[in-house]
């Protein structure tokens, strides 16, 4: 198979799933808690069950901070 035929090929896969996706209808969706784990303000009081499950999450973190790198441009 050459190139130009692998190109034709995933050219009509890309279109036939472009057509398939156009055809489905979305709907809006909001998810709603009773209870919001970002609680109020500018992280003031968060509680302490949040707190650990940001810590959980992160990769890396040491002394009560996310560890992050910093973009290079």
């Amino acid at each position: 198979m050459s190139k130009k035929d692998v190109q034709k090929e995933a050219k009509a896969i890309l279109d036939k799933f472009s057509k398939a996706l156009a055809a489905i209808k979305a709907e809006e969706s909001h998810v709603l808690r009773e209870d919001d784990r970002r609680g109020e303000g500018e992280g003031v009081g968060c509680d302490a069950s949040f707190r650990e499950l940001m810590f959980e999450n992160a990769p890396k973190h040491k002394d009560g901070f996310i560890l992050a790198e910093k973009k290079k441009w």
